[in-house]
């Protein structure tokens, strides 16, 4: 008689000892050799249990690489938004649009999404971003800044200043006038239709972007479209009056000024989102009420048909 040797394997299977356990040699097995197919399936099912309990045993890598990832995030979080890589800058920006369109669906917040390619890479300007480098960073930001920032409108009326002191401030030492390059004239420059649209979050951080831009300042009046002392009558006024190569405000008064047709957007090449870090380490993205009126003005369709053609770029500072 052949003992047929049991696999320990096959005993966790339920196996029970019968007594067609010994077989003779050459006798036709019958059902016993299903016995034994049997036995060898419960063998397999086992190895291949040992197999799944080997290549799930190595737990530990798999936590130190979750580890990496939170410490990977950890440093990204810390990093200003406007020196991050444009993946994770956009990442940033879509997860803030979540939140604060959270009434949509997630089909109407993706048909929201700021396009990839009208995020404008920023990783190339090597300074930080503060506001002492902000007239450097749009230099950088727009192309041929020159021509577009340092002009003039040939039919503008000289300010008063200019008008009290034709000859400039000659006399001061020893009557040395300094001299400055004139800025180039071109007549019938469109009012209120802005290059550049710098987004901050409160009506005083507008006020130190604008104190930050004394050299573009010169070539025309910075437009300031925020509710600080402002009334909307007379930011309308200053839009249709008032040739204006930059724009700094607040999300939800641009948003009212686009609305009415006032903030003339066909000359509109860059929209700077000002991400300031406040005491709290909170920005734009991060003040549920402001970016709110953020997302809210960024899917105007005015906008939106900017982006999408390629004519407006988006970028942070």
């Amino acid at each position: 008689m052949a003992k047929v040797k049991d696999s320990g394997d096959a005993l966790e299977d339920d196996f029970q000892a019968s007594d067609t356990e010994y077989l003779s040699d050459g006798q036709d097995g019958g059902e016993q050799i299903d016995g034994s197919d049997d036995e060898n399936d419960s063998a397999a099912n086992a190895g291949s249990k040992r197999k799944a309990g080997s290549s799930a045993a190595p737990e530990a890598p798999k936590k130190k690489k979750q580890n990496k990832s939170k410490k990977a995030r950890a440093e990204i979080n810390n990093t200003p938004i406007g020196k991050r890589t444009k993946a994770d800058q956009i990442e940033a920006l879509n997860d803030s649009q979540d939140r604060a369109l959270e009434h949509l669906s997630s089909i109407e917040r993706d048909e929201r999404r700021i396009p990839v390619s009208a995020i404008k890479d920023v990783s190339p300007f090597a300074l930080d971003h503060t506001l002492v480098h902000l007239e450097s960073f749009l230099k950088f930001a727009v192309e041929a800044w020159k021509s577009k920032l340092l002009i003039k409108d040939a039919q503008a009326v000289p300010s008063k200043y200019a008008q009290a002191n034709p000859k400039g401030d000659a006399g001061n030492k020893g009557g040395k006038k300094e001299k400055k390059k004139p800025l180039e004239s071109v007549d019938n420059l469109p009012r209120g239709a802005p290059v550049v649209l710098i987004v901050s979050a409160s009506g005083i951080r507008a006020v130190e972007v604008i104190r930050a831009l004394p050299l573009f300042a010169e070539a025309a009046k910075i437009g300031k479209l925020f509710a600080k002392h402002l009334k909307v009558a007379e930011q309308v006024y200053f839009l249709e009056n008032t040739c204006t190569h930059i724009c700094v405000g607040t999300p939800n008064r641009i948003d009212k000024l686009i609305s009415d047709g006032v903030l003339d957007l066909s000359r509109l090449e860059l929209v700077l989102i000002d991400a300031h870090t406040d005491a709290k380490k909170r920005t734009i993205l991060d003040i549920q009420e402001i970016r709110v009126d953020l997302f809210k003005m960024l899917g105007l369709e005015a906008l939106e048909d900017k982006f999408k053609a390629g004519q407006t770029k988006l970028g942070f500072f």
